[in-house]
């Protein structure tokens, strides 16, 4: 009995480990003062890609689109003009997402265009990526540690508890990193510059006292 739940235990922390690996794997690139560029420029996109599928199917004619869901999903995030119904009229799902991201990429350009000099912006993106990520990672710890409180009554149930751990773990892993993304996103493509430097991202491990992988 006492092997089973030490094994079992050790289940848990893999699949802890595992994410854990995942998160310091990218938060160690940031600290590390990588060019996260690509990887903001990835998320935006991403980001329309996600409503864009959420809310809209060429099953349904344009027509029929609950524009009201979408722009109130994405144009918090991303501030484009809100699609209207003249707007998307005769068009197809890939059709309003191409235009989407265009105009969304538009947007980061021109908030690149706005930093005097582009090492401004690159610190600011790393900076805002590594507090996104520890912040959520420390709620995703909270969350894994009652998941698994909760979830060795699922042997009751003739479900093995590993592997709902593993599932619902990984499931709830996806939903963080979406809300990383977003949260990035959002606040990049909405910062404003006021003064001569933006913070640095050492000074933003220090406070968290997340500085170590």
């Amino acid at each position: 009995n006492n092997f089973g739940i030490r094994k079992n235990l050790l289940d848990y922390d893999q699949v802890n480990n595992e994410q854990r690996e995942i998160i310091y794997k990218e938060r160690r690139q940031v600290l590390d003062g990588e060019n996260m560029r690509e990887a903001i420029y990835k998320m935006i996109q991403d980001t329309v890609d996600t409503y864009v599928d959420m809310c809209f199917s060429d099953d349904v004619d344009s027509e029929e689109w609950d524009l009201n869901e979408f722009n109130g999903v994405l144009t918090p995030i991303i501030p484009i003009r809100p699609l209207t119904a003249e707007s998307v009229k005769g068009k197809k799902r890939d059709e309003i997402r191409h235009e989407l991201k265009e105009e969304a990429v538009k947007l980061y350009e021109e908030k690149e265009a706005e930093f005097p000099e582009p090492e401004q912006l690159r610190e600011l993106e790393r900076v805002v990526l590594l507090k996104c990520i520890d912040s959520k990672w420390m709620d995703h710890i909270d969350a894994m540690d009652e998941l698994q409180k909760g979830i060795r009554l699922r042997a009751y149930g003739q479900q093995d508890p590993v592997i709902a751990y593993r599932e619902e773990g990984f499931d709830m892993f996806d939903a963080m990193i979406d809300t990383i993304r977003e949260n990035t996103a959002r606040m990049i493509l909405t910062v404003r510059l006021k003064t001569p430097e933006a913070p640095k991202r050492e000074a933003v491990a220090k406070e968290t006292g997340t500085t170590s992988s």
